[in-house]
């Protein structure tokens, strides 16, 4: 069984506040979450309705999966100033001493850095707080925006799947990316 490690602490950047999903980030990012270009390189949609959410979200309040072999960490990203919420950030630590990352931001925010910043500060977090030997990221390929994401946060390009999923009319193929250790990722901020 993994151990959580204060789970419910609100990590702050300079511009930016993450804190701990909760079942009322429901009403803040339902609307935000409708946006269909967030879906694009993914197989998921929109959520159906902002219950439909709240109960994800309250799902995801335990912070653990049942069985105690995930620890779930999932962030609702709001801006500092004015106090607007953009997106969240994903990750799961797994007992293998892997996590996963996984975001998703409002289109209004792209391009302005925001995405970066939030990542990093739970990159941190993760090496810092939980026992992991690297941090995995899969990505559509065609997804040029995360691709170049992940390489500034220092992730590497491991390996390609052809084919790794149908969805939307068409096949994905995905890269899956590895960020090895904490000094990868120090490194990756210059």
């Amino acid at each position: 069984m993994l151990e959580l490690v204060d789970a419910e602490a609100v990590l702050i950047t300079s511009r930016l506040v993450l804190e701990p999903i909760q079942y009322h980030h429901a009403c803040d990012l339902y609307l935000i979450l409708q946006d269909e270009r967030i879906y694009r390189y993914i197989p998921t949609g929109p959520p159906v309705s902002q219950q439909a959410l709240a109960q994800r979200y309250q799902l995801l309040e335990r912070r653990s999966s049942p069985s105690g072999d995930e620890v779930w960490l999932n962030w609702a990203v709001r801006l500092n100033e004015p106090p607007n919420y953009i997106g969240v950030v994903q990750a799961t630590v797994q007992s293998t001493q892997a996590a996963y990352l996984a975001y998703e931001f409002a289109p209004e925010s792209w391009g302005r850095g925001y995405a970066t910043e939030a990542c990093r500060m739970v990159l941190d977090l993760l090496f810092r707080d939980y026992t992991i030997a690297e941090v995995l990221a899969e990505v559509d390929t065609r997804n040029m925006q995360s691709l170049k994401l992940l390489e500034r946060l220092g992730f590497e390009r491991r390996s390609f799947r052809a084919a790794a999923d149908y969805f939307k009319g068409s096949s994905s193929d995905e890269y899956m990316y590895r960020l090895a250790t904490r000094q990868d990722h120090i490194n990756a901020r210059g």
